[in-house]
């Protein structure tokens, strides 16, 4: 009787421990989902603007781009007597107010964009100056833009200011 008692027990206690692993094997697998990238639909990108040029640098608002992962370019960046800016996955858009996109959105370091996209067509870049500054420039020495993939942003979905 006694041994039959003990059996029981052990039973229950192993369907018990059964019931806690498995509780926690599923705990892990969702969390482990939970984390992943979310796929964003077709020419949407979210991203966070890490410096905005201007002058002989060209008129760039240059954004690290979170996700997808694969529409930017690596690079650094300096400007004179600054520190160096790293990137792994950054495009470089025009002023906000050369392309439409309304003045409630803040074009400042640190702003958290969700964002619509396309990419330039050919010769569109050079023609349309949206790069350039309005009034004409003298720049003493070699001074270039950040290097970083060029795009048009065509709408702004989200943003989240920078925190100060």
């Amino acid at each position: 009787m006694v041994i039959v008692a003990y059996n029981i027990l052990a039973k229950q206690n192993m369907k018990s421990i059964d019931i806690k692993i498995s509780f926690i094997a599923l705990l892990l697998v969702l969390v482990g989902v939970g984390c992943s990238d979310e796929e964003l639909p077709p020419f949407q990108a979210k991203g966070r603007i890490i410096e905005i040029t201007g002058g002989c640098y060209g008129e760039i608002v240059l954004i690290e781009v979170s996700n997808p992962k694969d529409i930017g370019e690596r690079g650094s960046f300096t400007k004179t007597g600054e520190k160096t800016i790293n990137y792994k996955n950054a495009i470089a858009v025009p002023y906000f107010s050369k392309i439409g996109i309304p003045n409630s959105v803040p074009q400042e370091v640190g702003t958290w964009l969700y964002f619509e996209y396309r990419e330039f067509t050919n010769g569109e870049i050079e023609s349309s100056n949206l790069f350039h500054p309005d009034y004409p420039m003298i720049c003493y020495g070699n001074i270039g833009p950040p290097s970083a993939k060029r795009i048009m942003i065509t709408k702004v979905i989200d943003y989240s200011p920078s925190p100060e």
